[in-house]
């Protein structure tokens, strides 16, 4: 609106359009860190979801002339109650308007514009953040268990509702390269060892199924103080295994992601499997994705209004425990 004199109104009307545009700039070219350890889907307008796992197993059989079927009931299943958020929004004094107005331009305003556009960083990333809660307490109940009723971290996982054998928890042998090394090496051997049992099969051979299969992608998740021997541990051609300078080849090479956060236990660490698109560590069940709000553009709904309000709101959702089988703990004393 160059060249005429802006209302106040006006300047409300090019504010939040410029507002909306830094959000959505910013929002869209977000790509949160954590993304690839959840499975995110639409759950719908609904309280909680229920997510079914054995629709992700489907079992093999030999034809015996008729057709079998799984009642929607019978198969296993993991429910996520849905949480509404909110981001913390931002509070504009009417003054600010009224100065743009005078000088028919709301560039001395980009501070805000940028302060809202801030938002939605926040608003895309906190489910994804979320999750590292539950990833610290997973070796409790604190925030619910997997579909076979134990803790995210056990040593009595199976893929049921029965207790089983398979663990997910180990005990580390310490933090310096050689140990981190020698215990991924475990959580290696763990993520590669862990199974379905098929019912009705005819040999022992035949009643196990590998749960991970394929190439693994392996994401290691740990405190920010451990990050440096991670990081050298999947770059170093050598490590040091010895007080005498004793060397070995490093085979862990280029073989896993490093990402790093302050996590309460200093010396625990996770290793997760992210390969599967469907089967991840955790899920996030989205009922809401939000939105943006501003105040109303007329003028006779802000003309008296002393602070005009912006925040981001509506966003509900919820963050649960997806596949034990994708992820191992390893804790340190």
């Amino acid at each position: 609106m160059s060249g005429t004199q802006q209302s106040f109104n006006d300047v409300v009307v090019d504010f939040n359009l410029s507002a909306r545009t830094e959000f959505n700039k910013q929002y869209q070219e977000l790509e949160p860190e954590l993304k690839g350890l959840a499975f995110r889907f639409n759950a719908g307008n609904v309280a909680q979801s229920n997510f079914y796992i054995n629709q992700l197993f489907s079992t093999v059989k030999e034809w015996k002339g008729a057709q079998t079927y799984k009642k929607i009931d019978e198969v296993i299943k993991s429910s996520i109650a849905h949480v509404e958020y909110e981001v913390e929004g931002l509070e504009i004094p009417r003054r600010e308007f009224k100065r743009a107005a005078a000088v028919n331009s709301i560039t001395g305003m980009d501070m805000y514009i940028k302060a809202i556009g801030a938002q939605a960083p926040a608003a895309k990333d906190a489910p994804y953040e979320k999750m590292l809660d539950l990833l610290e307490a997973g070796d409790t109940s604190t925030y619910g268990t997997t579909f076979d009723n134990q803790n995210m971290f056990d040593t009595t996982h199976a893929f049921d509702k029965a207790a089983g054998t398979q663990s997910n928890l180990l005990t580390g042998t310490g933090t310096s390269t050689a140990q981190l090394s020698a215990d991924l090496k475990s959580a290696i051997a763990a993520l590669n060892g862990f199974y379905l049992s098929v019912d009705n099969e005819s040999t022992a051979n035949n009643k196990k199924r590998k749960l991970n299969k394929g190439k693994m992608k392996l994401v290691v998740v740990c405190d920010s103080s451990l990050s440096t021997a991670f990081q050298d541990l999947n770059s170093l051609e050598n490590i040091v295994i010895d007080t005498n300078g004793g060397t070995q080849t490093n085979t862990l090479r280029n073989k896993f992601e490093v990402i790093d956060r302050p996590f309460t236990d200093t010396n625990d660490w996770y290793v997760m499997e992210v390969s599967d698109p469907a089967l991840k560590p955790f899920m996030i069940s989205v009922e809401d994705e939000g939105a943006l709000n501003t105040p109303d553009d007329q003028p006779e709904a802000i003309a008296n209004l002393q602070v005009l309000r912006y925040a981001f709101n509506g966003l509900s959702y919820g963050v649960g425990y997806g596949a034990w089988w994708k992820a191992v703990m390893v804790t340190n004393s």
